[in-house]
């Protein structure tokens, strides 16, 4: 099951901790993102075709709210609504998953 810290106001701004043991939590992650929550989505508790479906379907998400993936760790993504900008410890915005080229 996933263990879920949240913070900020009523407005949806906040973090999301998700670890994920099934395809089937999807849907809360999802839910968690629309409502602007910053997700933090650990998938290393994942069968590898469950976490590769759940990867496909947040970057899906994600690029239709026109938010970001920052890659973390190869099992830690986080999931940036739009409007929120993500820092990395030498304050340069970290980079997208959606441009690796």
């Amino acid at each position: 099951m996933s263990g879920t810290i949240q913070t900020g106001r009523a407005t949806g701004r906040g973090i999301v901790v998700q670890r994920p043991t099934s395809y089937t939590e999807a849907r809360a992650i999802g839910e968690a993102l629309r409502a602007g929550f910053l997700v933090v989505l650990n998938i290393s508790e994942m069968d590898a075709d469950e976490a590769y479906r759940l990867v496909d379907f947040v970057s899906g998400l994600v690029f239709g709210l026109n938010g970001n993936i920052d890659i973390v760790t190869s099992v830690v993504l986080v999931l940036v609504p739009p409007g929120v900008m993500v820092v990395d410890e030498a304050e340069q915005v970290t980079g997208s998953f959606f441009n690796q080229s």
